[in-house]
């Protein structure tokens, strides 16, 4: 299964994603003031609510539109 992130100005959208089809979809508010921990809480309590095995997450896809939630990309060459 893959867990796909997408962090948005106003959401963060969760989904855990089989083949083709989506098995869950769960939104987070997000929040400035929130630390990354706040949200690793968030992620496993949204997890746990659906009974996910963490285990069964075999990838990870995130997307974002809002600059400063990006993951840092590689110096340009």
């Amino acid at each position: 299964m893959l867990l796909a992130i997408d962090i948005g100005n106003s959401n963060i959208v969760l989904g855990c994603i089989e083949g083709k089809e989506i098995l869950h979809e769960a939104r987070i508010a997000t929040d400035l003031v929130k630390t990354s921990d706040q949200y690793c809480v968030d992620v496993k309590n949204v997890l746990s609510l659906y009974d996910i095995d963490l285990k069964t997450i075999e990838g990870v896809i995130v997307s974002s539109v809002s600059r400063r939630c990006s993951i840092p990309s590689a110096p340009p060459s």
